[in-house]
């Protein structure tokens, strides 16, 4: 009987310190997170944009993504791979050649919006793009802080996107 006693301890030992990190996990990542990144590309921007709205093509040149579903000229889904919900996007704001915005979420607890501006270099356009999200609920917090990096998601999405457009010419 004193082994199961032990058994006991250690597993009720494991388990307090596996709440004890969830709790310290919840409360120390950010329920909201905002970032920007920026990427040269020698083109001209109505090609960054031509691309960037070609949504059929995505999963052609954005590996991480294995298919998009496309609603309508300004809703779609794409399906990232070992991610179980699809990102579903809306274009919310269209001032092309200079910005555009889309509004995203994943699920039922996250959401966001990211935002694209064009600037004309000596090369072709400097793109910045900024991100913001939101996640409600504690396990999504965690899920999507340890699971899905979506800073460096973007960083990829930029380079793959930069990529594509200068191989288009």
């Amino acid at each position: 009987m004193g082994l199961l006693k032990w058994l006991v301890a250690i597993f009720a030992t494991l388990f307090a310190l596996l709440l004890v990190a969830f709790l310290a996990a919840v409360m120390l990542m950010p329920s909201e997170r905002n970032f920007a990144n920026e990427v040269e590309i020698s083109a001209p921007a109505e090609k960054v944009w031509q691309v960037i709205l070609d949504k059929r093509r995505y999963a052609e040149w954005q590996t991480a993504i294995t298919k998009v579903e496309i609603v309508d000229e300004k809703n779609w889904s794409e399906y990232p791979k070992d991610v179980p919900d699809p990102l579903v996007f809306t274009i919310t704001g269209n001032a092309r050649p200079e910005t555009m915005e889309f509004h995203y979420t994943m699920g039922d607890s996250f959401n966001g919006h990211w935002r694209g501006v064009v600037t004309l270099t000596a090369t072709g356009v400097k793109l910045q793009t900024t991100d913001s999200y939101k996640v409600d609920g504690s396990v999504s917090k965690v899920l999507i802080g340890v699971f899905f990096d979506i800073d460096t998601f973007a960083k990829d999405w930029n380079s793959k996107l930069k990529a594509r457009v200068e191989s288009l010419k």
